[in-house]
């Protein structure tokens, strides 16, 4: 069984006029960038958190936040491509 990654990518808008974090699990062990279309349902994460605190595994249940709808293509790029500890807000923004 593949283990899951976890994709990480900040939405083009949000209503609060700050950046949004949306993550979701891909079942690939290699880390790669990924497209997710309009309407894929991702987990949104608040900003600010550090990734040695969204690498914590426990049967997915530190994945925090609210499961949303993406209205807007977004760009993933894995955590395992960042140091842990590092600040979300250093995460790519969508391709335009």
């Amino acid at each position: 069984m593949s283990r899951m990654q976890f994709y990480i990518a900040k939405t083009k808008t949000d209503r609060n006029s700050a950046n949004i974090l949306a993550v979701f699990a891909c079942g690939r062990d290699e880390p790669q960038w990924c497209w997710v279309p309009v309407g894929f349902v991702v987990q949104l994460i608040n900003q600010g958190v550090p990734f040695n605190t969204l690498l914590k595994r426990s049967d997915n249940d530190y994945v925090k936040g609210a499961r949303v709808e993406v209205h807007d293509e977004v760009f993933l790029r894995t955590v395992a491509n960042n140091t842990p500890g590092d600040s979300l807000d250093n995460l790519p923004t969508i391709v335009e």
